[in-house]
């Protein structure tokens, strides 16, 4: 089966608790992909069009810069990557690589931005987790450049 439906989108927190036509709706333009161990799920300065959920696997980012390779993330099932394709005129500031035989789930990022921007209570919550999300990973990044030691190195977003 690799149709995905509104069920699954409704288990990511992203998403919990909307309205089950907005699942519904998710679930309609979204899409399942299988990587096998290594292959790319996006490769970094492409632009950045999708969310994507961790179904099962893992993937791992890796920045590249001045000659340089780092990781900068590990992904596990229910990991999302992908949300900061909301900024206008974004790229991926990393590659994706799969861990392992890996499953995802893409959705547009376009739907997300149209269902966030509806005006709704729930378009509302959305919102506010979307910040959150940007938030926590703001804070992880900020974390990492207080550890004495890791400096130049930047894993939590």
């Amino acid at each position: 089966m690799n149709e995905v439906t509104a069920d699954e989108i409704a288990r990511v927190s992203l998403f919990e608790g909307l309205p089950a036509e907005d699942l519904t709706a998710l679930a309609a333009v979204a899409s399942r992909r299988r990587l096998g161990d290594g292959e790319a799920l996006f490769e970094q300065g492409q632009p950045a069009r999708t969310l994507h959920v961790v179904v099962q696997g893992g993937l791992v980012l890796r920045t590249e810069a001045d000659g340089r390779s780092v990781i900068v993330e590990s992904l596990r099932p229910g990991d999302l990557v992908g949300w900061s394709a909301m900024r206008e005129g974004a790229v991926t500031l990393s590659t994706a690589r799969a861990t392992g035989s890996t499953e995802v789930i893409a959705i547009p990022i376009d739907t997300i931005v149209d269902l966030a921007a509806g005006g709704s209570r729930e378009s509302a919550r959305l919102i506010r987790r979307i910040v959150g999300l940007a938030a926590r990973h703001l804070e992880a990044s900020w974390n990492q450049l207080l550890q004495k030691g890791s400096e130049g190195v930047i894993s939590g977003g």
